[in-house]
């Protein structure tokens, strides 16, 4: 999935790259999670490290967008900046602010998707990540989207791959270090899941896309739950489908997250009892 920021303070940039968007969802079928803001105050406030596209005016009428880009480049140092404008005279001031590209206004759907083309090849490189794990059966090259989960396996670790499971002697502390910042998040003592094939979570079972349930911690759900949000799987598969009180606000005011579903957690949950949990395995 796709987040992309607008931040713009006219109604009309923001509802047209909005229609882009939802162009482009139909078109390629991609998810695509939208953060609209109406001033860099408010994006800065509310900003989530797991954008990958920012589209930003400059300059605005209290902060300028120059100073807006180079808060953003202290804190997150991967995301694309691109700056909307009808003049060239801050292009300089924008490049040395750590701007990636600019576009003139009126915007083009073929800009716009020329954008996201650069996103997606950098995200592709991200997808590509991968690491050899050695046993006494062999050498393995697995690759990181690849990983649906690793579990405790007495002395050792199983890792739980779309094509195979491969014993691992290292131990659940070394991996959690070693995918540290990925979506592979520690939802128990004996496991580690990929937030990539999360499908839901209810009570303390985390059950995944093809249908396996893992328990989680009560000390660690708090941290799963936002874990799932703030990778973006709580999102609806359609990401342009709005609720009433979304509708009535668009007309106003265009911002803030759409299509935002939460999970909610339940009352006084208890811990299932066919979920699965290794003999022995204590948080």
């Amino acid at each position: 999935m796709l987040v992309i920021g607008i931040c713009d303070s006219e109604t009309a940039v923001r509802s047209l790259l909005t229609e882009f968007a939802e162009r482009y969802h139909l078109e390629t079928g991609n998810g695509v999670q939208l953060l609209c803001y109406s001033t860099g105050e408010k994006l800065l406030r509310n900003y989530m490290l797991e954008l990958d596209l920012i589209f930003l005016e400059i300059p605005f009428r209290k902060m300028n967008g120059l100073a807006v880009a180079e808060r953003i480049r202290q804190q997150d140092a991967g995301v694309r900046i691109v700056f909307l404008t009808t003049v060239l005279n801050y292009v300089l001031e924008a490049y040395e602010a750590g701007v990636n590209n600019y576009l003139l206004k009126p915007l083009s759907y073929a800009k716009f998707c020329r954008e996201i083309s650069h996103v997606l090849e950098k995200k592709s490189s991200v997808e590509a990540r991968w690491f050899l794990e050695e046993n006494k059966t062999g050498v393995y090259k697995i690759y990181l989207h690849h990983i649906l989960y690793i579990e405790t396996d007495k002395k050792h670790t199983l890792i739980h791959t779309r094509e195979e499971n491969i014993t691992s002697y290292r131990q659940m502390k070394q991996h959690e270090a070693l995918f540290a910042g990925t979506s592979l998040v520690r939802c128990h003592a004996a496991y580690l899941v990929n937030l990539r094939y999360f499908r839901k979570l209810e009570g303390m079972t985390l059950t995944m896309t093809d249908g396996t349930r893992l328990p989680v911690s009560r000390s660690r759900r708090s941290y799963v739950l936002e874990q799932i949000k703030k990778y973006g799987f709580s999102f609806q598969a359609n990401p342009f489908r709005m609720n009433e009180r979304q509708e009535e606000k668009k007309a106003e005011e265009m911002e803030g997250t759409k299509e935002l579903k939460d999970v909610k957690e339940p009352k006084d949950a208890k811990e299932p009892k066919d979920a699965k949990e290794p003999k022995g395995a204590k948080e």
